[in-house]
């Protein structure tokens, strides 16, 4: 035989090896993302995703409160958390969390509506999300009324930053005389 041949043989060879062992491993993985999962190829049927609720401790709050955040993933994945992000009516993200789930798959987290991303009124949301690929999101919703906090437009460090700038000006005045340019 010649050299291609005999290479075209090995890889025929080779692939079919690879395509006969690939579906018994498959099959039969320990590592799958749901070991306790029924087997979707065998039966035709798609397994339910996993449920996930989310919910908060009232409806509405004002701009001093502690929201109390719950929720409960049915048939977790052990070591896996629920992500918790919370936007403002105008879209922006307010609050972050990576929560973990107790042994009956519920989670319980805080958020404080104190601070200066909290300075909408309107209706805020919360997004769970369990999982990275065939994530499980579920979401609620609140409200958030009252006086808003005022949000300084100068702070301490714009007040440093403008007393540096009148001493830097009052000291070059002096020094040239109040004349920006100099004379020849």
């Amino acid at each position: 035989m010649s050299t291609h041949k005999e290479y075209a043989l090995i890889a025929i060879l080779a692939t079919a090896a690879v395509v006969g062992i690939m579906p018994a491993f498959a099959a039969n993985n320990p590592y799958s993302a749901c070991p306790d999962c029924p087997d979707n190829n065998s039966t035709g049927q798609q397994t339910p995703p996993i449920s996930l609720t989310v919910a908060t401790d009232k409806p509405v709050y004002d701009h001093n409160s502690q929201i109390m955040i719950t929720g409960h993933v049915a048939n977790p994945y052990p070591g896996q958390n629920v992500a918790v992000k919370i936007t403002s009516p105008s879209g922006n993200v307010v609050s972050v969390a990576q929560v973990t789930l107790d042994n009956n798959g519920n989670f319980v987290t805080k958020a404080s509506t104190v601070g200066n991303m909290w300075f909408e009124n309107g209706q805020y949301t919360i997004t769970a999300q369990y999982g990275d690929e065939q994530a499980r999101v579920n979401s609620a919703v609140f409200q958030l009324a009252g006086e808003a906090p005022a949000i300084p437009e100068f702070g301490p460090i714009a007040a440093l930053v403008l007393a540096i700038a009148i001493i830097s000006i009052i000291a070059v005045s002096a020094k040239t005389g109040l004349r920006f340019m100099p004379k020849y």
